[in-house]
């Protein structure tokens, strides 16, 4: 796979063809390794490297050289992590940045509020995702920002760099892969755990003192729908307190409270080995896996996929579960 690399005013230099580049996106890191033979040193710190046609690139941001065998690693941030290493802050004088809007001219307004036009520009097609009147969380790294807002849309975030070395993000709808399959133990390794214990109320403790604190009960039922109605009682019912005194208003005290019921609530765990050639999936999407034996399945959103390219052979691993 040819590798473009630029300098660090972002033109287009050359192509490498021998490297080993190791990148990781998704629930943490987000940060990219390119190792060469220490010979053919190419790249300065802000130069460009990416795979055209794919999600596979970033800045780099420093080298390491090992004389021992003679290697020269680039490392740096993937898109997603330029992305991460950006705040979205609310204007003066306002407690929070609302958004509202078709999803893609909604990501379009914040690469240009983030002043990265230059080098990320929205995708011009009409995503169908409507985006209604969205309170993003104060001070929070932009990519979990737009990850958690497309999350509302049951959306994803799509990279692409084009011809012309921009790289175009794009919401789409996130597939929940478990309607049409499911891993086979028989052909997948997995660990599935579950669990009837999972927190599904929750007590949110806001600003307050005694009698005039605020509390917010929040349920959650089998389906993952979060709302003020109770929904177990008795033995059924698994409460947890939730204390945040720091919350600005209710609406905080509530968004805050389902993001953490929502961590909480999940009962079933699946942890999976994908087939190095499943190269179909995204951060976002959703899979599912069954065991024959004792029957149990369970269902997982993808926050992690971790690619090494070597020889022009691409191993790609996923990560389900974990937090956005």
């Amino acid at each position: 796979m040819d590798l473009i690399y630029t300098d660090r005013q972002h033109f287009e230099v050359g192509v490498l063809h021998d490297y080993t580049f190791d990148l990781a996106f998704g629930s943490d890191e987000n940060d990219f390794e390119l190792t060469i033979d220490k010979g053919n040193h190419c790249c300065e710190t802000g130069s460009l490297l990416y795979i055209e046609g794919t999600e596979y690139g970033g800045v780099v941001d420093g080298l390491k050289v090992v004389t021992k065998n003679d290697e020269l690693t680039y490392k740096g941030r993937t898109w997603h992590g330029i992305l991460a290493s950006k705040v979205l802050k609310p204007d003066n004088g306002q407690d929070y940045l609302i958004l509202a809007g078709e999803a893609n001219a909604v990501i379009d307004s914040l690469i240009k509020r983030m002043g990265l036009s230059n080098l990320f520009i929205a995708s011009s097609v009409d995503s169908g995702l409507e985006i209604s009147g969205y309170s993003m969380n104060r001070y929070i790294d932009a990519y979990s920002g737009i990850i958690k807002m497309l999350d509302t849309v049951s959306a994803k975030l799509k990279f692409n760099v084009n011809k012309n070395g921009m790289v175009v993000v794009q919401a789409v709808p996130a597939i929940d892969y478990t309607k049409d399959e499911q891993f086979d133990a028989d052909l997948v390794e997995m660990q599935i755990e579950t669990s009837n214990a999972a927190v599904n109320h929750l007590i949110c403790l806001g600003k307050g003192e005694l009698s005039e604190r605020q509390v917010v009960h929040l349920y959650i039922d089998k389906e993952g729908k979060i709302s003020t109605s109770k929904v177990f009682k008795g033995l059924e019912e698994v409460e947890a307190v939730y204390d945040y005194p720091n919350a600005e208003s209710l609406d905080e005290l509530t968004s805050s409270g389902k993001e953490k019921l929502a961590e909480y609530a999940v009962a079933n765990s699946v942890v999976m080995e994908f087939p190095a050639e499943a190269n179909v999936y995204d951060v976002g999407d959703i899979v599912g896996a069954k065991e024959n034996i004792t029957g149990i399945s369970a269902t997982e959103r993808i926050t992690k996929k971790i690619v090494t390219i070597n020889g022009g052979t691409v191993n790609i691993e996923y990560k389900v579960g974990e937090t956005l």
